[in-house]
């Protein structure tokens, strides 16, 4: 009989197939039912555990979990264990040599691999199974770029959920072995489903009843910014789908930050979705998926965004998959209270936008519980210096040392040659009185050096 895992230093984790997983796996992203959250101070500190929904009064039926997880691996081989990445190459070129897109590898660990006949951009090996995905590459672990990505698609987010996807990869990789060095969350997807809620009775597609906290936005769509503005790289786009002139969904914001809100039962319509009606049914507890309307609420955060939520106690920052799940419920706080907000009525721009009262549909979306605690601060690091403008300048008068020195203006690999020779003579040089180099850097340094507005 097999032992259960260690149980993690993380929680809340319940016992599943002898691992410590995650409430919100699963079994736990049925139907839950509970009560609207009260209004909450927008930077409230207390630092509360998760506990389990909570059935009382108003009855209100949601779905929750993640739907797609991308993370990033460093990963060092064990020569001694046999070259994984040798099987994977050996078997590319069987593949490149039929006209297939993919032949099976490996079957072992729930897992059924594919591999195909091409990778990507950073990747040269790809495998799949269903909709999880790893991706490999030559490079050393200790490199800037990861020689490991690891993706999981909706589906199996939701059944059999993220963690038990992500504990089975990692004994899978440990077999053929791979000791992870580094890892790192590159994008989460946090979904809610509302059932039984009519995305066309909300008029979640008037930006006018929108209060954001950004400072870009679409021209076409302009929403005045919330008074604390977030940083330049919040893109806030507004944008409404509509299919034979039925309001569908919108989406706000773009790229590393943004929130979607559509009807989901439409999308699972489009043929590309269909195989996952089945499944939604079951979690939604519908005999058939289209039987009720269900709107989903769907935050995407990516990397760059999410290494800008720190512990203000420890200075953790959310790098890891546990990691990730001890900061759910702070990462839905401030997405839900703090950057962006439906309000009952049209939002008076010329006066405290803070004061519109938040709508009905809003005050449920906040109520999801998730995994984790409060706390998590989102801190903006802010540039004191254009890098992208000292670079012009300093190719400028590289540009302009070259032409005094008569180089042929079309001699591009003269130019960047001497350029290179040039800069490191003279910096070179200038560090033959290393004391004053190192007090000259320290002093650029503390001059562009970011500092943190909340």
């Amino acid at each position: 009989m097999n032992k259960a895992a260690p149980r993690p230093d993380y929680s809340p984790y319940t016992l599943r197939n002898g691992h410590y997983s995650p409430f919100l796996l699963h079994t736990d992203a049925r139907r839950i039912t509970v009560k609207p959250a009260p209004e909450l101070e927008p930077r409230s500190q207390a630092r509360i555990t998760c506990d389990l929904p909570v059935v009382e009064g108003p009855q209100l039926r949601i779905s929750r979990g993640l739907d797609f997880l991308k993370v990033s691996f460093h990963i060092e081989w064990n020569p001694e264990v046999g070259s994984f990445l040798e099987i994977l190459e050996f078997m590319k070129k069987q593949v490149q040599d039929t006209e297939h897109d993919t032949i099976p590898v490996f079957k072992e660990r729930g897992f059924d691999w594919n591999l195909h006949r091409t990778g990507t951009s950073k990747y040269t090996y790809r495998i799949s199974s269903g909709d999880v995905t790893l991706m490999f590459n030559r490079r050393k672990a200790d490199g800037k770029i990861p020689n490991c990505r690891f993706e999981i698609g909706s589906l199996s987010c939701w059944s059999p959920g993220f963690y038990t996807i992500y504990d089975r990869v990692k004994t899978f990789l440990k077999c053929y072995g791979a000791k992870i060095v580094k890892e790192r969350v590159s994008e989460v997807h946090l979904a809610a489903d509302f059932i039984g809620t009519d995305i066309t009775a909300l008029d979640i597609g008037n930006q006018d009843k929108w209060v954001a906290k950004s400072t870009n936005f679409n021209p076409h769509w302009k929403i005045p910014v919330h008074q604390e503005a977030a940083p330049l790289e919040d893109s806030f786009d507004f944008n409404a789908h509509f299919k034979h002139r039925r309001f569908t969904g919108m989406d706000l914001g773009s790229g590393d930050l943004m929130l979607r809100i559509y009807d989901k039962v439409v999308e699972l319509k489009r043929a590309r979705s269909a195989h996952k009606q089945e499944i939604f049914a079951e979690i939604w507890g519908m005999a058939k998926f289209d039987e009720e309307k269900v709107t989903r609420v769907e935050y995407q955060l990516r990397r760059p965004r999410l290494r800008e939520f720190t512990d203000p106690d420890n200075g953790r920052k959310i790098d890891t998959v546990p990691d990730l799940v001890v900061s759910l419920k702070s990462l839905w706080h401030y997405l839900t209270m703090e950057w962006t907000r439906h309000t009952e009525n049209t939002v008076n721009r010329n006066h405290n936008q803070s004061k519109a009262k938040t709508s009905e549909f809003w005050q449920k979306v906040r109520s999801v519980v998730w995994s984790g605690v409060f706390g998590l601060i989102r801190n903006h690091p802010v540039k004191h210096k254009d890098i992208g403008m000292l670079r012009k300048q300093a190719r400028g008068i590289l540009m302009s040392v070259c032409a005094c020195l008569e180089v042929e203006p079309d001699d591009i690999d003269k130019i960047v040659h001497l350029c290179k020779e040039l800069i490191e003579e003279d910096l070179h040089d200038f560090f033959e009185d290393q004391q004053a180099f190192i007090k000259k850097m320290q002093t650029k340094r503390n001059e562009s050096k970011n500092s943190l507005a909340g």
